[in-house]
C-alpha cells in the first residue's frame, strides 16, 4: 500500500454490503476517466486495474457483473467474502493529469503503469497476470526502501521533542497481529484525523516509518482504525506476541509513535 501512496494514489471510497451484495461508495473522482485503481484491504493491495471510462461506471461493473464478465464476477465474489468477514475494502485511484508527453504525444499513465505495478506487487486478485519477482527486482525494491542516516536523525529529533497529544495502550488482538491494523479506543477517537487521511506510524526505538491511513467507515461508532498493512504486520510479528500491550503516543492527528520498553 505504501508504494501506491508514494506515487500519488489516494483513497476515494470503499465497498460495503447492502442486502448481501457489495455496493461501491465513492467520495470523489466518480466521473474521472482514464485512471488506475486498486482495491486495498487492511493495507494489503488485493487488485490493480485501469479504466478509460468514468470510475463510477467501472465500479458499477464490479457491483453488477454480467454473466460473461469473469473478472468482474471474480472480484465481486472476492469483495463480498472480505466484507462478510468484517474486513474493509477501500478503493484507491491514481488519476492521469495529462501532463506526460513524449515526442508531442500524450502518454497514457494508466496504461503505462498497470503492468509494471502488477509485476512488481503481484496482487492476489490479478491472478495469472502476476509475474515472478526476480532477485534484481528485490534488490531494487530494497534500495528504494532504505532510509538515509540524515532522515533517521531528523525523525529522531521530531519524535523526542514532541510530547504528544495523547497516550494510550491497546492489546494486540489476533486480528491486529495477523492483518497489520488496530482500533483506537473510543475515548481517543477525537485525537485522530478524518476518514481516509494518511497517517505516519513511527515504530519502536528505531522510529521505523510506516505510511498508513485512517479508516473511520469500518467501525459503526466512527472510531478510527489505523491501517498499517503488511509492514505493520511484519513489525508486530518481529516485536510482539498476540495479546501483548502496545503503547501509542499520538504526536498529531495524522502521526503516531508505537512504543514498548526495550524495542
Amino acid at each position: 500500500m505504501n508504494r501506491l501512496i508514494e506515487i500519488g494514489f489516494q483513497c476515494v471510497g470503499h465497498w460495503k454490503l447492502e442486502n448481501g451484495r457489495p455496493v461501491c461508495m465513492l467520495t470523489s473522482h466518480m466521473g474521472t476517466p482514464n485512471v488506475l485503481y486498486a482495491f486495498i484491504s487492511n493495507g494489503e493491495i488485493k487488485y490493480i486495474g485501469k479504466t478509460t471510462q468514468p470510475l463510477k461506471g467501472r465500479m458499477a461493473s464490479y457491483q453488477n457483473p454480467g454473466p460473461t464478465q469473469s473478472t468482474n464476477i471474480k472480484n465481486n465474489d472476492n469483495i463480498k467474502e472480505l466484507l462478510e468477514n468484517d474486513e474493509a475494502v477501500d478503493i484507491f485511484v491514481l488519476p492521469d493529469n495529462g501532463l506526460l508527453h513524449y515526442g508531442g504525444f500524450n502518454i497514457n499513465l494508466a496504461a503505462g503503469l498497470e503492468d509494471s505495478l502488477i509485476s512488481g506487487i503481484s496482487p492476489p486478485w490479478n491472478g495469472m497476470r502476476r509475474v515472478k519477482i526476480t532477485p534484481q527486482t528485490k534488490r531494487e525494491n530494497a534500495l528504494t526502501e532504505k532510509t538515509s542516516d540524515e532522515e533517521r536523525k531528523t525523525r529522531k529529533l521530531i519524535l523526542e521533542n514532541n510530547e504528544g497529544v495523547d497516550f494510550f495502550q491497546f492489546q494486540l488482538r489476533t486480528t491486529y497481529f495477523n492483518q497489520g491494523f488496530f482500533n483506537v479506543p473510543v475515548r481517543y477517537k477525537k485525537a485522530f484525523g478524518n476518514d481516509r487521511d494518511r497517517i505516519e506510524i513511527y515504530c519502536g526505538k528505531d522510529q521505523k516509518l510506516i505510511q498508513g491511513y485512517i479508516n473511520r467507515s469500518v467501525n459503526v461508532n466512527d472510531t478510527p482504525r489505523i491501517m498499517g498493512g503488511i509492514q505493520l504486520k511484519q513489525w508486530f510479528h518481529e516485536n510482539y506476541k498476540i495479546d501483548d500491550p502496545v503503547d501509542v503516543k499520538v504526536l498529531s492527528p495524522t502521526s503516531i509513535w508505537l512504543m514498548r520498553e526495550g524495542i
